[in-house]
């Protein structure tokens, strides 16, 4: 090799190498701007109101691979079957407004609470019958939310769970 061509072979080596480290540069500098999305929403704020069962999935847990079965169909023919739940401010109190032709689970009324603040994972469920009953949640539901999950399981007399309800709640307008 003669001298040119290992100038020539220097001078590309750092040209390339200065092209590189402008270009990561730039795209250092391009980073988006953060700005504020809106009011923070306080956890649970969002269930307050009336909601109505939207969907409804039974899981039969007593075999290796739970089976889910969606038994919504049999109740959304006609609007009377489907149950309305309304959770109240004070005392933490809810109320089953419509019962419909749901499993009638959660009683007429009673109080709930959530299972730890500020990120609960489960609603308890104190009837007005003495029963109480956890369900893992399965989204908070926020102030702007439309629609609230949660899963509810079912004990025999020994406290094996065998059967679960996942229900679909949407906002009553």
């Amino acid at each position: 090799m003669d001298v040119n061509n290992i100038i020539k072979a220097i001078i590309m080596k750092k040209s390339i190498f200065f092209i590189l480290l402008l270009s990561s540069a730039l795209f250092q500098s391009c980073k988006p701007e953060l700005k504020e999305i809106g009011p923070e929403f306080a956890a649970g704020e969002g269930i307050y109101g009336s909601w109505i069962v939207s969907d409804l999935s039974q899981v039969d847990l007593t075999v290796p691979l739970p089976e889910s079965q969606n038994i919504f169909s049999y109740f959304s023919s006609n609007e009377s079957n489907k149950m309305i739940i309304r959770f109240d401010r004070e005392n933490n109190a809810y109320s089953i407004i419509q019962p419909g032709m749901m499993p009638r689970i959660l009683g007429t009324s009673g109080t709930w609470a959530y299972n730890e603040m500020p990120y609960p994972t489960a609603i308890n469920f104190y009837t007005s019958k003495g029963d109480t009953l956890s369900a893992n949640l399965g989204n908070m539901p926020r102030e702007t939310d439309n629609q609230f999950k949660f899963k509810l399981n079912r004990t025999d007399s020994c406290g094996t769970n065998y059967l679960r309800y996942d229900y679909t709640f949407s906002r009553v307008q």
